[in-house]
């Protein structure tokens, strides 16, 4: 399924510890399938953007902002 125009979202998975990009219509058609088997999933949608390099962009400031929280709540 593409979509006209589509962007890309940046995903985290707490538990993995890791990100990843996927242009969000695929991001959509893996969802509705985790739906439908009735999976869990932890990834949680923390940016989109125009551009993978806007998302890398984003993904080192909000790295920064919990390593800064982080620092507060030791």
């Amino acid at each position: 399924m593409e979509i006209k125009g589509d962007f890309f979202v940046l995903l985290h998975s707490e538990s993995q510890d890791c990100f990843a990009i996927e242009k969000m219509s695929d991001m959509v058609i893996k969802n509705i399938n985790v739906f439908i088997k009735g999976a869990e999933v932890d990834y949680i949608v923390v940016a989109v953007a125009d551009t993978k390099e806007e998302l890398e962009e984003r993904k080192l400031k909000l790295l920064e902002l919990r390593a800064l929280k982080n620092k507060e709540q030791l």
